[in-house]
């Protein structure tokens, strides 16, 4: 079965911040036409039809909390234990997989956000038309607030940095209901979420090789000897994107060490030509919510500094996001560009929806060829009251509907052919994806439907049992 396939790149629909807001305030001016424009692009990206996913570009503030945050995700994964419990403890953040598990794949930092049920958005949009009208202010990405690096760790900011890009996303993800809600002809997504009021927040570390060498060196060397790793800054390199001073993974007297490259951080030889199939951060999954809202990834390339590992932002590897999506039996690699948010289905909405949205079938994968360079991420998980019951029955459940068929090379109507061998491993990952039949039960309530669904992907036997 082959490992990799070329990269069927996916450009995920776009709606400006500014359009998104019309469904706030009806006073906004909207003389071209743009509301019809938004639910359109909703009913196409969102709909049975569509890829389950949608971008939504020019959020004010958002760009800078972004480059702010992420790299924090790095910082923590890589620290010791002890100093990494104690940060997270001042934050109020825990986490949800098993820190202690040197050769782990993700570090994930959570948090539960609460919403007031008052939008700030416009007054986000307020603050950034007032400082655009400063000629020459660099600060305007964060409404007049100026960023400073930190000489730091750069944690010290760390709660206050995931409140407030999580309850923008947040207010992001209600807007796409209360639009979903609008085509849809219901009235049950945005009045799922906002009743709950309460939304988990994850700040995502995905592992390059080196992380996890740096990690395993500094267990054996005791508490602390990473805490240099943790607090150097990441470097932005602008003039030169994607081109930075690397390095590669060798072993030497069967340790593996580190040697200086001065080359792009992946390897040329595969620039632009395919994705990794079976080597994943994330196995093939349904997020089981309402709605995912997530900032598009940063790529950081790790380098052996003379006292400690640094991590320099990069371009995104041949310009994907390595967010998978396996749609009408193809496999595709999601782009979006670098400040927008991405707005994902979940089974929750595909259900309250009577099945008129889909669900979106999806994985990360490492980029093809790299050893050193790691995947940074911030994601909002928006989910109805845990007592919400779910209605079974009117509509096709997600993933049920996805036919099974053998055969050899397949075409589809936009000329591209899929091979028999990615094919056939099209097929593997649906058989071993628990339908939503299997999950979903007359009378069911969402925590047991969440309950059902994690023990079918985690449990013995399920594709998620090793993340």
């Amino acid at each position: 079965m082959a490992e990799t396939a070329p990269a069927t790149a996916l450009d995920i629909a776009e709606l400006p911040f500014s359009d998104l807001l019309l469904l706030i305030s009806p006073d906004l001016p909207d003389d071209d036409g743009r509301r019809g424009r938004l639910l359109a692009t909703v009913v196409t990206s969102l709909g049975r039809g569509g890829s389950g996913l949608l971008a939504i570009t020019g959020v004010p503030r958002a760009a800078a909390l972004r480059r702010r945050l992420l790299p924090l995700a790095r910082r923590l994964a890589v620290m010791d234990h002890a100093s990494r419990s104690q940060i997270l403890k001042k934050h109020g953040l825990g986490s949800d997989v098993p820190l202690k598990k040197l050769d782990r794949r993700v570090s994930s930092f959570a948090r539960l956000l609460r919403h007031s049920g008052e939008f700030h958005l416009l007054e986000w949009m307020s603050g950034i038309v007032s400082t655009n009208n400063e000629a020459g202010c660099p600060e305007n990405d964060l409404g007049g607030d100026v960023i400073v690096e930190n000489m730091g760790d750069g944690t010290d900011n760390l709660g206050e940095l995931v409140e407030e890009l999580g309850l923008c996303m947040m207010e992001l993800g209600i807007l796409v209901a209360r639009a979903c809600d609008i085509v849809t002809g219901g009235n049950q997504l945005e009045k799922s979420i906002t009743d709950f009021g309460t939304a988990k927040a994850r700040l995502i570390h995905y592992h390059s090789e080196f992380d996890i060498i740096i990690i395993k060196e500094s267990s054996r060397q005791g508490k602390g000897s990473n805490n240099k790793i943790a607090a150097t800054a990441y470097k932005l390199c602008p003039q030169r994107p994607g081109s930075l001073d690397g390095c590669c993974i060798r072993s030497e007297g069967g340790t593996n060490v580190m040697i200086e490259r001065q080359k792009d951080c992946k390897d040329e030889s595969i620039h632009g030509s395919a994705v990794s199939l079976t080597n994943l951060w994330q196995d093939w999954h349904y997020d089981y919510g309402v709605l995912t809202v997530l900032t598009a990834p940063l790529f950081l390339c790790s380098a052996r500094g003379e006292q400690c590992s640094i991590g320099e932002e990069c371009s995104p590897p041949d310009e994907h996001t390595y967010l998978q999506l396996l749609n009408t039996k193809k496999i595709f690699s999601v782009r979006c560009s670098p400040d927008s948010f991405i707005v994902q289905v979940g089974e929750a909405a595909d259900i309250l929806s009577g099945g008129k949205l889909r669900s979106t079938l999806h994985a990360v994968s490492r980029p093809y060829g790299s050893t050193n360079i790691s995947r940074e991420t911030f994601v909002v998980f928006l989910q109805p009251s845990w007592d919400k019951t779910l209605p079974y029955s009117g509509h096709c459940l997600a993933g049920d509907d996805d036919e099974q068929s053998d055969g050899d090379d397949l075409a589809f109507s936009d000329g591209s052919v899929i091979s028999s061998s990615e094919h056939l491993l099209v097929q593997d990952i649906l058989k071993r994806i628990p339908p939503l039949s299997s999950r979903l039960k007359e009378g069911m309530t969402f925590a047991e439907f969440s309950r059902q669904t994690t023990k079918q992907y985690y449990g013995g036997g399920g594709i998620q049992q090793n993340n």
